[in-house]
C-alpha cells in the first residue's frame, strides 16, 4: 500500500509538461488543474466508502490509494506552479515559509490527528471525516481567482488579463522552452542545490535505527518526538528562514545556515559518548532541524526565483 501510494510522487515531474501545455486561461493558468485535482481527491475518498470491510480488501484500497495520490501529486505540482506565476520577487521567502509551515500543520492534522481518530471511528469513519475537510480546502481555489478579471466558473462573465496564446502551444514548444530555461547558469546552480538538499535526507532512515535499535527508545517515543517537538522546530525554522531571507537575502541565509548545520551535525556525530542522554539527543536534533529549516525554505525560494513562469510547472517540479 505504501509502495503504490508513494509511486505518483516519484514520477510527479511528468505532470509538469502536461499542466504547462493544457491550460484554460479564462479561469487561470493553474487554478483549473488545482480544482480538478481537489475534486478527484474527494471523489476517490467517497468511492472508498463503498468498499465493504476495507481492512479485508487491502489490495483494492491500495489501488484506490494510488489513484488518490495521483490527484494529490497533481495538486502539489499545480500549486507550486501557481506560486511561481503569481509571487513577486520580494514575496518569495516569506510566502514559501508560510506555505511549508502550513504543510507541516496539515501533516499534524492529517497524520497524527486523523491517525488517532482511526482508533475511535475506524477507517471508514475517518475517511468520512476527511471528505468535508477537503471540501472546505477546495473552497479557497473555488471562490478566488488567480488574477483580476478571470472567470470564477466556466459560465461566469470575465475578461482575463492573461494572453490566450497558451492554448496554441504543443509539447515540442514546451520541451524547447525547458531546454532554454535550464541552459541558464542560475538554473544549473539550482539543480546542484536541489541535489545537495536531497543528499541531506540521509538522516531520515538513519535516525530511527539510531534511536530505536541502538539507544533503546521505543517506536512510540521516537514517533511522538519526530511528529511533535521536532516538527515544531521544523516549522519555526521555516518561519524564521522566511523572515531572515527577506531581510538579509536568501543566499546569505543558505550559506551560513548550511555551514552551521554542518558544524552541528559534525558535533553531534563526534559526541557519541553523550548519546545515551535523551536530553542531549533532543537538543542536538532540535538545533539541527531548526537550522536546516532555515536553509531549506531559502533554497526553495531561490529555485522558485530562477524558474521561468512559462514552463513553471515543469522546471520547478524538476528541482
Amino acid at each position: 500500500m505504501l509502495t503504490l501510494g508513494t509511486l505518483p510522487w516519484s514520477v510527479k515531474f511528468l505532470w509538469g509538461p502536461v499542466i504547462d501545455r493544457f491550460q484554460f486561461p479564462a479561469m487561470g493558468r493553474r487554478r483549473p488543474w488545482i480544482l480538478l485535482a481537489q475534486s478527484g481527491m474527494i471523489v476517490v475518498l467517497a468511492s472508498m466508502m463503498l468498499i465493504p470491510n476495507p481492512e479485508e480488501n487491502v489490495l483494492t484500497m491500495a489501488w484506490m490509494f494510488l489513484v488518490y495520490n495521483i490527484f494529490t501529486s497533481l495538486q502539489d505540482v499545480s500549486t507550486d506552479a501557481l506560486a511561481v506565476d503569481v509571487l513577486q520577487p520580494h514575496e518569495m521567502e516569506k510566502v514559501n515559509s508560510y506555505m511549508f509551515t502550513a504543510k507541516s500543520v496539515g501533516g499534524i492534522i492529517g497524520g497524527a490527528g486523523l491517525g488517532l481518530v482511526i482508533g475511535t471511528l475506524g477507517i471508514k469513519g475517518t475517511i468520512l471525516l476527511q471528505i468535508p475537510i477537503l471540501v472546505v480546502i477546495m473552497l479557497v481555489p473555488l471562490l478566488m481567482t488567480e488574477r483580476p478579471g478571470e472567470k470564477r466558473f466556466p459560465w461566469s462573465e470575465g475578461t482575463t488579463e492573461v494572453e490566450v496564446e497558451h492554448d496554441q502551444r504543443d509539447f515540442r514548444e514546451i520541451i524547447g522552452k525547458v531546454k532554454i530555461a535550464f541552459s541558464m547558469r542560475s538554473a544549473q546552480l539550482g539543480i546542484v542545490l536541489s541535489l545537495v538538499m536531497s543528499l541531506s535526507f540521509f538522516l531520515i532512515p538513519v535516525l530511527p535505527l539510531l534511536f530505536v535499535r541502538e539507544l533503546g527508545w521505543t517506536v512510540e517515543e521516537f514517533n511522538v518526538t519526530k511528529g511533535g517537538l521536532i516538527l515544531v522546530f521544523t516549522m519555526l525554522g521555516y518561519l524564521a528562514g522566511g523572515q531572515l531571507g527577506r531581510r538579509f537575502g536568501g543566499k546569505s541565509v543558505i550559506i551560513y545556515g548550511a555551514l552551521f548545520t554542518a558544524l552541528t551535525t559534525s558535533l553531534w556525530g563526534m559526541s557519541e559518548s553523550m548519546w545515551s542522554s535523551g536530553s542531549f539527543m533532543m537538543v542536538m536534533w532540535s538545533i539541527r532541524t531548526f537550522a536546516w529549516g532555515l536553509v531549506t525554505i531559502n533554497i526553495y525560494s531561490l529555485v522558485m526565483r530562477v524558474t521561468w513562469s512559462e514552463v513553471g510547472g515543469t522546471q520547478f517540479t524538476a528541482y
